[in-house]
């Protein structure tokens, strides 16, 4: 478990995380999400023990980062947003180099865990310089995982990756939650994967909302936006959705923008409402992603 009270964090004189209260549950997988400068990877950076706190208090496990910051450190494994360079260092050595703080009969083990799950295995003598980005990724969640932490905290874990590294990541970020891990990933795309059961949302350093990882958890009170894809029909397909009572504008020829509000109406009602008046949906989409308009992105 992850509990924060009034915490505050302060980089080169500037206020990032502010009076920041909430708790996150042991075994959950939380997504932090929030425009660029919210505060998300100094409040991980914080939770991993790496900047300090100004003021407040933050527990990981039960373990104050303030007073016993060892042992937050051992309870935690940390993914920052980059490797390090470090030029000519192998695979292996990299490994070896972090596994050093394990008991002497544990290490080789756990260097050859870790270079299996970072699917560097047939070739640990290859140096991180030469890595592919998604390698690179996959042997830093190797790296937090080589002491068998409690609580995996990951900075952008898909920066820089295509959509097939992508998928890897995700598939690994998601075994280690289902092994009973805590999950915390900072995430700058505001678009959440289903390996992550709640959200958190930050903006200017201040907590905007905590739920379960759905848009029904945050839809109380709220339209969220759309965008629908009818080509050549927009305009009539603005009018159909505003008979049912969106508010909805064509913003070309092709497509529709439309406000849905959950306690109103749903999206498959709108949905088959346009195709009930004869025109063709090839798309329809939150427009930005939901996570994205709880902070007005």
């Amino acid at each position: 478990m992850i509990r924060c009270e009034r915490a505050t964090i302060e980089r080169s004189g500037r206020v990032v995380v502010e009076a920041l209260s909430i708790t996150l549950e042991a075994g959950e997988a939380t997504a932090l999400v929030g425009p660029t400068g919210a505060g998300k990877s100094s409040w991980l950076a914080a939770m991993a023990t790496a900047v300090p706190l100004h003021a407040g208090s933050m527990f990981v496990e039960g373990h104050c980062v303030r007073r016993e910051a060892e042992a937050v450190r051992r309870a935690v494994g940390y993914v920052p947003d980059r490797l390090p360079s470090w030029p000519g260092l192998r695979a292996r050595e990299f490994l070896e180099l972090f596994a050093a703080v394990l008991p002497a009969t544990a290490r080789a083990g756990a260097v050859s865990r870790a270079l299996d799950l970072a699917g560097l295995s047939a070739d640990p003598a290859m140096p991180i310089e030469h890595l592919a980005a998604g390698q690179r990724k996959r042997l830093l969640l190797a790296r937090a995982l080589l002491h068998d932490p409690s609580v995996l905290l990951l900075d952008d874990p898909w920066g820089g990756l295509d959509p097939a590294e992508r998928a890897g990541v995700e598939r690994l970020i998601s075994d280690t939650h289902l092994m009973g891990r805590t999950v915390v990933a900072a995430i700058d795309d505001a678009v959440v994967p289903t390996c992550f059961t709640r959200l958190v949302v930050l903006s200017e350093g201040r907590l905007v909302t905590a739920g379960a990882a759905v848009p029904s958890a945050h839809a109380e009170g709220r339209a969220w936006r759309h965008l629908a894809i009818c080509r050549g029909s927009a305009e009539t397909a603005a009018m159909v959705l505003a008979a049912h009572g969106a508010e909805a504008r064509a913003i070309d020829a092709d497509a529709v923008v439309f406000f849905v509000a959950a306690e109103k109406a749903t999206v498959s009602g709108m949905v088959a409402a346009l195709v009930q008046a004869g025109i063709e949906v090839e798309a329809v989409a939150f427009d930005p992603p939901w996570p994205a308009q709880l902070w007005g992105g």
